[in-house]
């Protein structure tokens, strides 16, 4: 296996092909579709490689084996971590042509003092899961997607109702701080980075608390007690409604009755409020009673994120 830097030449060549296959990638798995694959591929690009081949936080290797090209590897680098951001390699690479490809990525993580190495992964994505497979690599988290909607009707037990100013500050508290626990949990972020980054996604997602528009804050309840709270964000995809679960939490004294997929079922009832016909979530992977009653009820995976301590 030999890796060599792309010449600088091919450059041109070699970012419209990656434009390309990170657009049709994001499509196929439903991720995102249509001209929102599109910009997602160019923003993609312009910010990860904003000087063009000369981005110093970017590697573009051309992979030879057996005396052939056989394509080429994207590494990125941020602060102690660099990341596998494309590969593309011919259908023929053997299992032992990519166990050497690893190693080599490896060793130059390790040259360049990173102490972790990563990647995202669509689920078509053959070539790249079979590179990672057997190597010790960890799921961080994982975007999930359920379209259509199906026709599901919430419990008539379950009152779901507006969160009130007042629950609204309790609530904001404590979802950033469970969320920079969980980002640091699932090895993406240091526990200092996690508060940063939990901070500012809160901040830009809730600008105006609890009267923010396109932001649906909710609590559910049984009896006048509350058992539970949803927050469902509206978004656009592809020009179209489209709903994300931003967070979903049941009491702890009220766990493993249900509620959970009572507020998954309110959701959905959010999404068609606005009139979509598809929603989204993203889970950490540790979460794997979640990432269960999700598949049970019906989401698929479009995209999940791996990570190698080294």
């Amino acid at each position: 296996m030999q890796l060599a830097p792309l010449p600088a030449d091919r450059f041109d060549a070699w970012r419209s092909a990656a434009r390309d296959r990170i657009a049709v990638r994001s499509d196929r798995s439903r991720l995102r579709i249509g001209a929102d694959a599109e910009e997602h591929a160019d923003r993609f690009l312009t910010e990860l490689l904003p000087e063009g081949a000369a981005t110093p936080t970017s590697l573009i290797l051309v992979v030879g084996h057996d005396g052939r090209e056989r394509g080429t590897v994207w590494l990125g680098a941020a602060g102690d971590k660099v990341f596998i951001v494309d590969l593309d390699l011919d259908d023929g690479v053997s299992a032992t042509a990519l166990g050497e490809l690893y190693d080599q990525i490896v060793r130059i993580a390790r040259d360049r003092e990173a102490s972790r190495l990563s990647i995202a992964l669509h689920p078509d994505d053959r070539i790249g899961h079979a590179l990672i497979a057997g190597r010790g690599f960890t799921l961080a988290s994982i975007q999930m997607i359920l379209e259509p909607l199906p026709a599901r009707e919430l419990d008539p037990r379950i009152e779901v109702s507006a969160m009130s100013a007042e629950r609204y500050r309790s609530f904001a508290a404590h979802s950033e701080a469970e969320f920079a626990l969980d980002l640091a949990a699932s090895g993406r972020y240091t526990e200092e980075e996690a508060v940063a980054e939990s901070h500012r996604q809160m901040l830009a997602e809730l600008p105006d608390g609890v009267d923010t528009p396109g932001q649906s804050l909710l609590t559910a309840s049984v009896d006048g007690e509350e058992v539970g709270i949803l927050w469902v964000g509206a978004r656009l995809r592809d020009g179209s409604p489209h709903a994300f679960v931003l967070d979903i939490e049941v009491a702890k004294e009220h766990r493993r009755q249900g509620y959970g997929r009572e507020l998954m079922h309110a959701a959905e009832r959010e999404a068609r409020a606005i009139g979509a016909d598809s929603i989204g979530l993203h889970v950490f992977g540790f979460n794997t009673g979640a990432v269960d009653l999700y598949e049970q009820l019906g989401y698929r995976r479009a995209e999940e994120s791996f990570f190698l301590d080294l």
